[in-house]
């Protein structure tokens, strides 16, 4: 069911509309995050932006999945910087950006997806904090790979 309701978010055309526009954005934010360690505001907000318009113009996912996709994930990001540290708020805003666009479905496919190297750098560098962007960036890379290659 978790498989069929990810797949049902996007069709082809707005797979090549979410590559053309938030790829641009995200590839930047994660070439800054491994840099500086820093995530440029206008990248999030450019994503927050495409999000707003593909809610008027697509009927997924739905208005109910983005405010879930927008909240859940913020809401725990913002708990866990604050109980433990290690998540900024740029990884915060990002992720939340992302998930209104996405939706709770599909951010969690790009989770998925983004958190396993996540883990794999941060425990090879012995790193407490890892540059977020660069691995959701990874995480919507294969998402919308996947979905090139299964054809929906």
């Amino acid at each position: 069911m978790w498989w069929t309701a990810c797949t049902m978010m996007m069709s082809p055309r707005e797979i090549d509309m979410a590559l053309l526009l938030c790829a641009i954005p995200l590839v930047w934010a994660a070439i800054t995050d491994f840099r500086k360690r820093i995530i440029p505001d206008w990248t999030w907000i450019a994503i927050l932006l495409i999000g707003g318009i593909s809610a008027l113009l697509l009927p997924y996912p739905t208005p109910a999945q983005r405010v879930a996709g927008f909240l859940l994930p913020g809401i725990c990001l913002l708990f866990l910087a604050m109980k433990c540290g290690g998540v900024g708020g740029g990884d915060i805003k990002l992720t939340t950006a992302m998930g209104f666009y996405f939706g709770l479905n599909g951010l969690a496919f790009i989770l998925f997806f983004a958190l396993l190297p996540a883990c794999i750098y941060g425990a090879a560098t012995r790193q407490r904090s890892v540059p977020l962007a660069v691995f959701l960036c990874i995480g919507f890379f294969a998402y919308v790979g996947i979905f090139y290659i299964v054809g929906f």
